[in-house]
Order: C-alpha cells, then structure tokens, then sequence
C-alpha cells in the first residue's frame, strides 16, 4: 500500500487511541473522535488527491492559529478544564495536563503549517485535523454548549470568529484540490 493511504490511517488511530485513553469519561471521545474521523475522510477526498497551493490556504490557516492561541487563552481563564469534562459528567482535567494538551497541539498544527507549506502529503491529516475539530468543530461544539448551559460557556467567544473562517478554509481546501 502507499504511504498517501498508510501514514494517514497510522496517525489517525494513533490519534484516536490517545484521545480515549486520556479523556475525562466520554469529553474527548465525544468530540475529538469524530474529528479526526472527519479529518481522515476529509483527507481521502481532498489532499490524497491533489495537495493545494499553500498560497491559497496557509495565511488563512495561520490566522486561525493564532485565534486558536486567543481561543485558548479565554477557555483557560474561564474555567474550561473543568466545565468541559463536568457536560459529561466527568471529572476535571487537571490545569497542567490542560496546558500541556493544548500546548502539544498547538506545537503539531504549527508543524501542519509546515507541511502545508512544503507540501507534505501523508501526515496532511494532522492540520487536517485542526480544520475539522479546531475550527470547525470549535465553532459548532460551544454552540452546542451554551445551549446546554443555557449561557456563556468558555471559549465561547474566540469560537464565533470561527463560523466565517471554517466554511471559508473548507472551501478553499475543496477549492484547490479539484
């Protein structure tokens, strides 16, 4: 088989298995499974068969990023860590395993820029990945929250900047690799 097919499939379990273990009850397995399913499928019917031209997508990706890094910033101040797991009826996540999470994530989307932009196709589900969870799925997830909690709910806010950019990176990715 070639690694376009192997690698990505390799991640993505990998990805999962890590999630399960290290999800407070059913949070990550909930939210962060389904994107990388999304991510590994986004995969095989958009990069696997053309990779886009980095022009078009990394200052788009970037940007999000960095929202991203403000994203985090809000959950961190008002209490994610533990409202998050507490919608599953699980306990907490400590405050250094929040940090070091996210931190470690956010080091692999921006090594996903880097891929973007030496066109590195079979590890591409990784900034895959955050397109599909990162920013869309953060635009749709603390929707979903608020409603459950009936009000704000952290993260909130730095997530609404993500209803414009996730359809808007989708369709360049689609875009670019028909």
């Amino acid at each position: 088989m070639k690694k376009e097919i192997i690698i990505p499939i390799l991640i993505a379990t990998g990805m999962i298995s890590a999630f399960t273990y290290f999800s407070s009850g059913l949070s990550l397995i909930v939210t962060f499974v389904p994107g990388v399913i999304l991510a590994l499928l986004f995969y095989f019917i958009t990069v696997y068969k053309k990779m886009p031209d980095p022009k078009g997508i990394l200052p788009l990706y970037l940007f999000a990023l960095g929202i991203q890094f403000l994203h985090f910033a809000e959950e961190y101040i008002f209490g994610f860590n533990y409202k998050f797991p507490a919608i599953f009826n699980s306990p907490e996540y400590p405050l250094n395993t929040f940090v070091a999470f996210n931190m470690f994530a956010y080091f692999m989307f921006i090594m996903g820029a880097i891929m973007i932009y030496k066109q590195i196709k079979p590890p591409m589900i990784i900034p895959l990945f955050f397109v599909m969870y990162g920013i869309v799925g953060n635009a749709i997830v603390h929707a979903i929250f608020c409603f459950i909690e009936n009000g704000y709910f952290p993260g909130m806010y730095t997530a609404l900047i993500y209803w414009g950019i996730g359809p808007l990176i989708l369709f360049r990715f689609w875009k670019a690799t028909r």
